[in-house]
């Protein structure tokens, strides 16, 4: 399989939404725990059937994020504060998303490309691919998707 670089795939994704895609909208509802990375720490994210889907290494200051099914991958420091917010409600290291509604487009075939943080992402059928900003395109895989995201309208309200 061929990997595409982020030249490649923004332009397939404009191709896909210019031939009239289903492009759906989606609101991240779960839960998350994260501790602020020291730096040099390398996350490989593994789904919950196995699968690598990617590996990154943090920067000091980014955050270590692990989704309820156990599944952890690196947000940048810059980032976090606009996905997540704290929820001391929960505990220590618990947050809640504060990102609101993204654009996802669910993928029909396998896919591997390069994503934004510079590294492999391997995406299978079923998946989805975040195309909220064509600049940070990233996939998710279909039961951890379904798992942390949930459809809804444009102003948030879940259906």
């Amino acid at each position: 399989m061929k990997t595409l670089n982020k030249k490649e795939m923004r332009e397939m994704v404009e191709g896909l939404i210019a031939n009239g895609a289903t492009v759906k909208n989606f609101a991240k509802f779960a839960r998350v725990q994260a501790v602020q990375a020291k730096g040099g720490e390398t996350i490989e994210t593994i789904l919950a059937d196995g699968t690598k889907e990617t590996t990154n290494t943090a920067e000091t200051g980014d955050w270590i994020v692990t989704n309820p099914g156990g599944e952890k991958y690196i947000v940048s420091a810059a980032k976090f504060p606009k996905k997540y917010e704290a929820c001391p409600e929960l505990g220590t290291n618990w947050y809640k998303p504060a990102g609101g509604v993204q654009k996802f487009i669910e993928l029909a075939e396998d896919l591997k490309f390069v994503c934004s943080w510079n590294d492999e992402q391997f995406i299978a059928a079923g998946g989805f691919v975040n195309v909220t900003d064509l600049a940070d395109i990233y996939g998710i895989a279909r039961d951890e998707f379904f798992d942390t995201y949930k459809e809804c309208r444009e102003n948030g309200e879940f259906c």
